[in-house]
């Protein structure tokens, strides 16, 4: 039997069978609704209200997750609360900061913008008894093309009859190369664009693109939709595993209508017309390439990690679905090996490591830390398993980095005060990634956490806490929780707080992305000395501060160099692959040319990891 369930909060109502959750509802409907555990009713990420048909259900109580207020109110985790009569919903709305990702640094200054995607502009002479020639062949001789080397798609021959005569045979002939793709009436031939897609685990981002200059002309980000499968890669590719070809399709399907929608409106914003998109690069990390391509990536999870495809694919964007010109080409970026994939080759295309003069490391921190290190002629490339406590998951009061989200604070133990800054200046009601790492780092300095990453109890040092910070550091039933935002001052009501568990992700987190340092570094048998520059990638990385980082141990102290935030560096990659024939070719050599490090198997590895867990010393 079905049920209506109406999610008033969004406008939408989807039929779903009995048995069903409400996140299997959400997922159908579109909305967005997280689930960072694979749907264990572990993280607490999915809460949604039941405001009409409400019937208390254990399961979804989550009574770790909600007061007895809040679930007599019909609070639930909606991947445990079961569909068994009519109801409606409301899903909080959380308004993304996905602008944060479209912040990059350019290269286009340095490259020759050189797209593939040409257009020359025809006119025909009309057929008569005496020219006979055919409609397709007639556009050729226009151009002076060989027949003989064109391979015209069914899409292109059936257009052709009518544009041409709609034109009075004066068109616009787009083409590939050398490749007749598509023909326009009249003369667009200052019209062509393309995409750049960057799939990340947490965000999708689109830029559309002006091949003739290579300039964004629009911008697009939301939350991958994939997340209701899980927020990490193995909690995705786990789901691919157990519900087989269908659950493949889920995935397939949520990240294309995903990519799809954001073109169509930066497209919008641009007042473009979608069918002059004629051409898209993708990058995103391996997992998140596979389920584009719609490649199965079990075979990614266990050891040796091993991926369908290292080299890129090229792929007809009618044929997946998206709504641009019918004969637009996509291309997706190669990959390097199962963990370190094209948005890691964005990274070293759009930051060009390879071609500086000194040695240089470059890192996209997100729910996995990909790190690369170039010099002296050579390309290495690690994956560190972060965890996805940068992406604020498996963190109590953890969200992404949207409004209402803690991005900073400072603690100053000499006049007992705590302040936070707060994306979209609303009261907070929760901490992000950049927040996690400066709350831990601004307690550490001042002696409110010790360097083994606990709470500072008792003792001398617990003596020199100001009194007023003592009382922000209570103990629960799950051990001590700094207090960072009264309930007072807090969106929900309730405090928002670090607790001992939170600093424990981060400290295995930042333990990971150190030691994959330590161990390219090692791997190119140079010193930390010789790294002239490191380079922080991705959102995460821009809003990070260096000193927080380096007060914990995030990133090994430079004593010759220095760190530089570069923004959305796998879109830029992304960009200049699109924009320049050159680059994309460079970018299959340097795939070609980066040598992989597997972590899982290194002695030094395990050493520098435990090393790395601990705080940097005073």
């Amino acid at each position: 039997m079905n049920y209506n369930v109406n999610f008033s909060s969004h406008g939408k109502k989807v039929s779903m069978e009995e048995g069903k959750t409400l996140l299997d509802a959400a997922a159908a409907a579109g909305i967005p609704l997280e689930s960072n555990c694979g749907a264990t009713g572990k993280c607490g990420k999915c809460k949604v209200r039941v405001a009409e048909g409400y019937i208390p259900q254990e399961p979804a109580a989550g009574k770790r997750f909600f007061s007895e207020e809040e679930t007599a109110n019909g609070w639930v985790l909606g991947c445990k609360y079961e569909i068994r009569q009519d109801l409606a919903v409301e899903v909080p709305v959380q308004f993304d900061a996905g602008d944060r990702k479209l912040q990059m640094n350019s290269l286009l200054d340095q490259i020759n913008i050189n797209s593939p995607i040409r257009k020359v502009y025809v006119e025909m002479e009309k057929p008569t008894i005496k020219d006979q020639c055919p409609d397709y062949e007639r556009i050729l001789r226009a151009l002076n093309l060989d027949a003989a080397t064109q391979k015209p798609s069914r899409g292109l021959i059936k257009i052709i009859p009518k544009t041409i005569r709609d034109a009075q045979f004066k068109v616009t002939a787009v083409l590939h190369g050398n490749d007749l793709m598509w023909i326009e009436g009249g003369d667009t031939t200052e019209e062509r664009y393309g995409v750049v897609f960057d799939i990340g685990t947490t965000t999708v981002v689109a830029l559309l693109i002006d091949l003739n200059d290579g300039k964004i002309k629009g911008a697009a980000a939301e939350t991958n939709p994939q997340n209701v499968f899980g927020a990490d890669v193995i909690s995705r590719i786990n789901y691919a595993m157990t519900k087989g070809e269908e659950g493949l399709a889920h995935l397939h399907d949520k990240v294309v209508n995903c990519m799809n929608d954001l073109a169509l409106r930066a497209a919008a914003e641009a007042k473009v017309d979608h069918t002059m998109i004629y051409e898209a690069t993708v990058v995103g990390n391996t997992t998140m390439s596979e389920l584009f391509a719609g490649v199965d990536p079990t075979y990614l999870a266990p050891a040796p990690f091993i991926p369908a495809y290292v080299h890129g694919i090229e792929m007809c964007g009618g044929e997946l679905g998206f709504d641009l010109n019918p004969e637009a080409i996509i291309h997706l970026l190669p990959n390097i090996a199962g963990y370190v994939g094209a948005d890691t080759m964005g990274v070293i295309l759009g930051t060009h490591i390879h071609e500086r003069p000194d040695y240089c490391m470059a890192i996209d921190v997100g729910t996995n830390g990909e790190i690369v290190l170039a010099g002296n002629g050579r390309i290495l490339a690690c994956s560190t398993a972060a965890g996805p406590a940068f992406e604020g998951a498996e963190i109590k009061f953890g969200m992404r980095a949207a409004e209402g989200a803690i991005e900073e604070v400072y603690i100053d133990n000499e006049s007992g005060t705590c302040h936070v800054k707060v994306i979209g200046d609303k009261k907070p009601r929760g901490i992000c990634g950049s927040g996690l790492l400066d709350a831990v780092a601004q307690l550490y300095d001042e002696g409110i956490l010790n360097f083994k990453g606990a709470f500072n109890i008792s003792g001398e040092d617990y003596d020199k806490i100001h009194p007023a910070l003592k009382e922000r550091l209570v103990k629960t039933d799950n051990g001590y929780e700094f207090i960072l935002t009264t309930a007072e001052e807090s969106a929900k009501k309730i405090p928002v707080t670090l607790c001992q568990k939170d600093v424990r992700e981060l400290q295995m987190a930042k333990g990971a992305i150190f030691a994959g340092m330590r161990v390219l570094i090692n791997e190119m048998k140079i010193t930390i000395d010789d790294v002239q520059e490191l380079l922080v990638a991705g959102a995460f990385g821009n809003y990070i501060k260096p000193d927080s980082a380096l007060s914990i141990g995030l990133f090994p102290v430079l004593p010759k160099g220095e760190i530089i935030s570069i923004g959305n560096a796998a879109s830029e990659g992304g960009r200049l692959a699109l924009v320049s024939g050159e680059e994309r070719e460079l970018c299959g050599e340097l795939a070609r040319r980066a040598e992989y490090i597997e972590l899982s198997s290194r002695l030094d590895f395990q050493d520098e990891y435990v090393m790395a867990l601990y705080f940097p010393t005073k």
